[in-house]
């Protein structure tokens, strides 16, 4: 014999509900793993908006015992509103913040799906009020009247529906890829190299020559755009290096300097590195490695996560009478 609704205990899938909400905002703030990351979310966001949504607007009305059929076109229902509503909690979440991010795409579900559940706690409470009591609540109306407002028939679960609910995954999933998977662009860190023109500061004109006795000045900087707090550590050395076609081999390196310093969202850190020809001769450059953290012992480009560098020639001093 199938369970009917009368012996699914009230407000369960409420509970089910914030179980999930917890959980996504949990693997989001811990930055879990894609694998781990995308079931609960695809969860949240194709289903519990709509879910939610239904929920209230059925609140205090009769449904019958479940069945498959019953529980496609309750679930393609909610995969459907789902799509209506996370367009414009989408919008609302960029005007809040300036920019969609997976966070605040998080937070505004939550905050909707969170509120949906609570009005719908409470429209449940009044029909059984209303009710005596006879009666457990209910997450959707009868399946008449989900059918007439969709247009689905009664008896059997119908083409449209599998269509319908077909299209919606696949649409719907694809947003939850895009906000749940960070693109190349989305997070990123800026290391440039900059020199001193006047009271500005350019990204041309750089030193390409330099003697012995004498000294240059570069000035190395770092914004984070990240969308979180980081540590970077940044590691400057003179190198010389040697080119065989496309490979090229670090002989020789003097470490300049090194900082460890930590930037928010958005923040930039300079440095003036002024330095000497420590090695002279021709393919020498000045190289910047940064990391994210603590770097290894011997910094290649390899290891780096952002490294640049420029080309200079550093000459033997001239001596006097020569």
């Amino acid at each position: 014999m199938s369970p009917t609704v009368d012996e699914i205990p009230a407000d369960r899938d409420l509970v089910g509900v914030g179980v999930v909400v917890v959980v996504v905002a949990a693997a989001t703030a811990a930055e879990a793993p894609s694998a781990v990351r995308l079931p609960p979310v695809f969860l949240f966001l194709l289903f519990l908006p709509g879910y939610v949504t239904t929920a209230v607007a059925y609140a205090e009305r009769d449904r019958e015992p479940w069945s498959f059929v019953v529980l496609v076109e309750r679930f393609a229902l909610s995969l459907g509103s789902s799509l209506a509503v996370l367009p414009i909690l989408a919008v609302l979440s960029y005007l809040v913040s300036g920019e969609l991010t997976a966070w605040g795409l998080v937070a505004t579900v939550s905050g909707y799906v969170l509120l949906g559940a609570a009005a719908t706690a409470v429209r449940r409470s009044r029909r059984s009020d209303a009710s005596g009591g006879g009666r457990g609540s209910r997450p959707f109306g009868s399946r008449e009247e989900a059918s007439a407002s969709v247009g689905w028939s009664s008896g059997r679960l119908s083409p449209l529906t599998v269509v319908l609910a077909a299209s919606v995954v696949v649409a719907v999933a694809a947003l939850g890829v895009a906000v749940t998977v960070p693109s190349h662009g989305e997070a990123a860190t800026d290391l440039h190299i900059l020199t001193e023109q006047g009271d500005r500061l350019v990204a041309n004109e750089y030193p390409d020559t330099l003697t012995a006795d004498g000294s240059a000045a570069l000035t190395v900087g770092v914004t984070n755009e990240e969308h979180r707090t980081t540590e970077y550590t940044v590691i400057t050395e003179i190198q010389r290096v040697q080119v065989d076609g496309r490979s090229v081999v670090v002989v020789e390196k003097r470490r300049i300097d090194r900082h460890v310093f930590e930037l928010g969202h958005g923040e930039s850190w300079r440095e003036r590195q002024e330095f000497e020809a420590t090695l002279t001769g021709e393919n020498l450059r000045f190289v910047t490695y940064l990391y994210r953290g603590e770097p290894p012992e011997n910094p290649t480009t390899d290891s780096a996560y952002r490294s640049t560098y420029l080309w200079i020639d550093a000459q033997p001093s001239v001596t006097a009478g020569e």
